[in-house]
Parts: structure tokens; C-alpha cells; sequence
């Protein structure tokens, strides 16, 4: 049996996480660290920070989320890409870990007590490939409010921004609206075509909820 290109990262990302959980000096070669990658041209911390987590709670929730979402992704990639849909996906995984890092790099290269580590950024970019092509599907916030993917998306920037300014609650806000946005932007880039569908199917799905 083949597994998915989901699982493989699930289980990778919960193996080096848990590892690193009580392995300082193994968290501490993992994390994001743009002073070093800068002074020790330690670049491959650019795709190994997003295999370590904080915490256990930290870990669960991402991973819970990439499973719910990226499987539906990656199977949609397969179908519209078809045999290089996988390579595509894994490409939106990666680059959605790297491409908020190297942002990060840029901004903190000389920073040396700055540090960020976590998937969010592959998962923001899995999140917006999905509302790329489910615009009005329905997600339930914690499991019990009903929210379409489109609203839900527009709230997720707004609010990123507005944590990323207050800037106290000790979260990379930023990597998740950067990885959000790569995630659009990269699917678009594969599929120019779906631009068009979007904002179609936006159009035509608030046509039918205002009546």
C-alpha cells in the first residue's frame, strides 16, 4: 500500500517532533535560527524548522489540520495534475515550510535571540490551496461552528496581521499569513485557469446566499 504524500509528512513531523521534545541540543539544530544560517550557513534550517514543535498541543493541532485538508488536497492535485500531482503537492508542502523561513531569514538574520519552529506555514499554504478550490465549503471552528472556507480565509489574514503587529503572544503570525499566501499563489502559478473559477465561483455562491 502507497501511502500519501499527507501521511508521510504526519508521520516524519510526529517522529523528529516527539525526538526533539525532550533532545534540547536536537530541537536546538532543528529550529529556525536566521543569525545562524547567516554567521553558519546553516540553510538547511529553512525545511527542518517546520518538523519541530513547541509542544505537544502545538504539534497535534497542526498535524490535525494538515491530515483534515491536505488529504483532500493532495488527492484534488493528483486528479488536476495528474502523475506530477504528487510532486506538486509535496512542492506546496516544502516550499510552504521554506518560503516563510527564508521571509523570516531576511528580517531576522540579525537577530540572534530570534528563533520559530512549527508546520504552520505548510499547513496555511494547504489551508489556501483548498479555498482556492472550495471557496464555499463549509469548516467548523472547533468542531461545532459552521464557517465557509471563503470567510474563514478572510478572517485568518486579518486577524494574522493584527497579531503579527501586536507581535506578544510569542507566535510567527507572519509565517502563517506568508504561508497562506504561497499556498494561493503557488496553486494559481500550477493552474493559472483556476483564477477565473475562484472568483466565479465566489460571485455565484454569494448570489445565492443574498437570494
Amino acid at each position: 500500500m502507497n501511502l500519501s504524500i499527507t501521511l508521510i509528512f504526519i508521520i516524519a513531523c510526529g517522529i523528529v517532533s516527539v525526538m526533539a521534545f525532550s533532545r534540547p541540543q536536537m530541537l536546538s539544530k532543528w529550529i529556525g535560527w536566521p543569525y545562524r544560517m547567516k554567521n553558519n550557513n546553516e540553510y538547511y534550517r529553512l525545511l527542518s524548522s517546520g518538523f519541530v514543535h513547541a509542544d505537544y498541543i502545538h504539534l497535534i493541532i497542526n498535524l490535525f489540520v494538515l491530515y483534515q485538508f491536505g488529504t483532500i488536497v493532495e488527492m484534488t492535485f493528483i486528479e488536476v495534475f495528474s502523475d506530477q500531482g504528487r510532486v506538486y503537492y509535496a512542492l506546496l508542502l516544502l516550499l510552504g515550510i521554506a518560503v516563510p523561513d527564508l521571509i523570516d531569514y531576511f528580517i531576522h538574520k540579525d537577530h540572534p535571540e530570534y528563533r520559530s519552529l512549527g508546520a504552520s506555514g505548510a499547513v496555511s499554504a494547504v489551508l489556501f490551496s483548498y479555498v482556492l478550490f472550495n471557496p464555499w465549503a463549509k469548516i467548523y471552528l472547533y468542531g461545532i461552528i459552521p464557517i465557509y472556507t471563503i470567510v474563514a480565509a478572510l478572517l485568518y489574514v486579518i486577524y494574522s496581521i493584527y497579531q503579527d503587529k501586536k507581535a506578544n503572544d510569542n507566535v510567527n503570525h507572519m509565517a502563517h499569513l506568508t504561508g497562506a499566501v504561497f499556498g494561493f499563489v503557488f496553486t494559481l502559478m500550477l493552474k493559472p485557469g483556476l483564477w477565473n473559477y475562484f472568483i466565479e465561483e465566489v460571485i455565484n455562491g454569494a448570489k445565492a446566499l443574498i437570494g
